[in-house]
């Protein structure tokens, strides 16, 4: 096998191994589950406009597209920043599966935060040591990362674009239970293109549209994080205790089929049988019939008047 072939089977597989489904029977056996979300260093934002389009360098007086981009980069980047665009992520994953278990048991974010010192997002982007979310009580972890973002233009148009990956892993014994790659853009995401001339000025549009978009990418991942066929319930009420579901426990829909099938059907009589009329048209029985006269025909009754 030559070098050429031996790549191109690796990146076969590789590409195979880019997406991992969440199982319900291996999330059922989640109990403290512990959201990270952050961004890789040199994420963005990255600025594709000029260098990508030449009816947009044309528009260019006296300035390099390279340098129009990079000048276009400075002036988005204190737009989102780095914490910001993850926690966004983040709790918008987390809000929309909350309700369920076993994320309505998730460690604290606050307490995640403080024990991995993500609050040092905007300086660094390496990977935490998530060995310290044991002593919380975290038996998993929900990890999303923004590996992109930007702006650029597809087929000529300016969009807003966010690319990275999700993944969840058991924290005994490293092994991923889920993964995903996301990338979503702003037209995508049915928004307006951007307006080049006017980010320059005033960058609000395209943080704007970096929240659309993240919100976005948020729904996809809290579905994936909501697989079907499921032993666990939904999350206990505050105040009433911890609810500890049997893994053998019947679902609601079992139960329920269990119960109908232990009720007879509706009309139960066999074919032998005359069925009993008990509606309102019932008819009253008969009056017994009296005994025939039993007087011989030459005997001539007494009247007892005459005696």
């Amino acid at each position: 096998m030559n070098l050429r072939l031996a790549a191109s089977v690796l990146a076969a597989g590789l590409a195979g191994c880019a997406h991992s489904t969440l199982e319900g029977s291996d999330l059922d056996r989640v109990q403290h589950p512990a959201f990270v979300s952050r961004v890789a260093d040199e994420a963005g934002p990255r600025v594709d406009l000029y260098r990508s389009s030449s009816a947009l360098s044309a528009t260019l007086a006296g300035t390099s597209p390279a340098d129009a981009d990079r000048r276009l980069e400075e002036t988005l980047r204190p737009a989102v920043s780095r914490f910001e665009a993850a926690e966004r992520l983040r709790s918008h994953v987390h809000a929309a599966i909350q309700t369920e278990k076993p994320w309505s048991d998730a460690v604290p974010p606050s307490q995640v935060a403080s024990a991995l010192e993500t609050f040092l997002v905007e300086e660094r982007g390496t990977t935490p040591d998530y060995g310290r979310l044991r002593p919380l009580g975290a038996d998993a972890v929900v990890e999303f990362l923004i590996e992109e973002y930007g702006v650029r233009t597809e087929k000529g148009v300016p969009e807003t674009w966010v690319r990275g990956t999700g993944r969840m892993f058991r924290l005994g014994d490293g092994s991923e239970l889920w993964r995903t790659g996301f990338s979503r853009t702003s037209i995508q995401a049915g928004l307006a293109p951007l307006d080049p001339s006017s980010l320059a000025k005033d960058p609000r549009s395209f943080r704007e549209q970096m929240v659309a978009v993240l919100d976005s990418v948020s729904v996809g991942l809290a579905r994936q994080l909501s697989p079907a066929y499921r032993a666990g319930g939904p999350s206990t009420p505050p105040g009433a205790g911890e609810l500890k579901t049997p893994a053998d426990e019947k679902t609601p829909l079992e139960k329920e089929l269990e119960k109908s099938k232990a009720t007879p059907p509706p009309d139960a009589t066999t074919p032998t049988e005359a069925p009993v009329d008990t509606g309102k048209n019932k008819k009253a029985p008969r009056a017994p019939t009296p005994p025939p006269d039993a007087t011989a025909p030459t005997e001539v009754p007494v009247d007892p008047k005459k005696k």
